[in-house]
């Protein structure tokens, strides 16, 4: 495991280096070298790259306290004068509220931070930003939506987990305004319910990201902390919709990418953002709600289903060219982290191995640091500009290698940081 901490802990430096001044602290570009424009969310900026620096850590690697401090401290400085909220805003513009591209998504990070170091400042400015959310349905008043979007990463899904996560009267009574917003929005089919991302949206994305999957595990999550049984009816019904669209083979079970078919070429994808790595939360959650009522099947369809996928072999040209947290090989690998410390199985451990192999040999190493290039396979030349985030870049990839690590070193018990968007490990012995 040397070699694999060696790895992370380069890839880091290379993150590290690529910071850039701003106020309150650091923050980062998405891509280093570039236009040199910083960002501060979880998905390519700051936010992401301190959930990094939280899982080194959680690993016991102190090198990158400082540099980190100075990440939690340019959130502090956001939490303390946040933008005004905006339901209009963009993806990463000012005023967006979400978990992966704005607001909640600092939350998340400081949480994450505050859990690995002790940092109780951390801890106080992920409670402000929660306030601060919770307050847009005080000021604006229960139909003003935090967002155009529904789904988890850009849109309220992803805002009500961050108010669930930290509680509180005020954060509660919001996340309720904002659960029975996405009730309202919910549109029966055949069977069950469905979600459009936004209502110009012309198909369905029916998993994690941005569709069903995810907002299902959102309102699931919200019935169970806020005492509201209807939530995780309707939450069922969206997994009985996905039980509708998928296909069951070969103990498999994948969901299409998008309802109707948009890509020919690709209509089904395996990794967090759109496959069954992202939803299997869903019915993981469901079976922690209701252990007897056999979600956990689909647990392991969809564990199944990605095991048998081929990745991350290159089966043929764009089927496999990512690397990172959002639709790569390391999502997956966090998944199967996930499976051998729930179950025990040590072919989930062996396969993590195999797939961390893999990584470490697409990894670009030299004086600067260690960095990875996704690929586009329609452009010429293929190799994409290396990024420093979380979910597409060295962060994520540094972040999954801290946890391969810990796993081997801890076992069963290694510590896992908490994602508002993952449930909680189950207790091996009783798989």
């Amino acid at each position: 495991m040397n070699r694999i901490l060696d790895v992370a802990c380069d890839a880091l430096r290379w993150v590290e280096n690529a910071a850039l001044p701003c106020e309150g602290g650091l923050a980062w570009p998405e891509i280093p070298g570039g236009d040199q424009h910083p960002t501060d969310d979880v998905y390519s900026g700051t936010a992401g790259v301190l959930i990094a620096f939280s899982e080194a850590k959680l690993s016991g690697i102190d090198a990158f306290d400082d540099v980190a401090y100075l990440a939690a401290a340019r959130l502090h400085h956001l939490a303390a004068s946040p933008e005004q909220l905006d339901p209009a805003a963009g993806p990463g513009e000012p005023g967006d509220s979400a978990l992966y591209t704005g607001q909640a998504g600092y939350c998340f990070a400081l949480r994450c931070w505050a859990q690995a170091s002790g940092d109780q400042r951390s801890a106080a400015a992920a409670r402000e930003v929660a306030a601060h959310l919770a307050s847009h349905s005080q000021i604006s008043g229960a139909n003003a939506p935090y967002s155009r979007y529904r789904d988890l990463v850009l849109g309220e899904a992803g805002v009500l987990l961050c108010l669930v996560a930290e509680g509180g009267a005020n954060a509660h009574a919001a996340a309720s305004v904002v659960a029975d917003r996405l009730v309202a929005s919910a549109r029966a089919e055949r069977a069950g319910v469905d979600w459009y991302a936004r209502d110009d949206s012309p198909y369905y994305m029916p998993n994690f990201s941005h569709g069903c999957a995810g907002i299902s595990y959102a309102l699931g999550l919200a019935g169970r902390e806020l005492t509201r049984p209807d939530l995780v009816e309707v939450a069922i019904a969206g997994a009985t919709r996905l039980l509708d669209l998928g296909t069951h083979s070969d103990g498999s079970f994948l969901v299409p990418l998008t309802v109707p078919t948009h890509n020919t070429e690709f209509p089904v994808s395996y990794g967090w953002c759109h496959g069954p790595t992202g939803t299997l939360r869903l019915f993981s959650l469901l079976d922690q709600l209701a252990p007897d009522a056999g979600w956990d099947e689909y647990v392991q369809r969809c564990r199944q289903a990605v095991r048998v996928s081929g990745l991350p072999a290159r089966v043929r040209p764009g089927f496999w060219d990512n690397i990172g947290q959002c639709c790569g090989t390391v999502g997956v690998g966090e998944m199967a982290l996930d499976a051998f410390q729930e179950t025990a199985d040590p072919r989930w451990l062996d396969w993590a191995d195999e797939l961390a192999q893999d990584v470490l040999a697409r990894a670009v190493s030299d004086d600067a640091g260690t960095r990875w290039s996704n690929t586009e396979h329609r452009n010429s030349p293929p190799e994409l500009p290396p990024a420093s985030g979380w979910m597409q870049g060295a962060a994520g990839i540094a972040g999954w290698l801290f946890r391969l690590a810990r796993v081997h070193e801890c076992g069963l018990g290694a510590p896992r940081l908490e994602h508002p968007d993952r449930p909680p490990l189950r207790d091996c012995s009783s798989s």
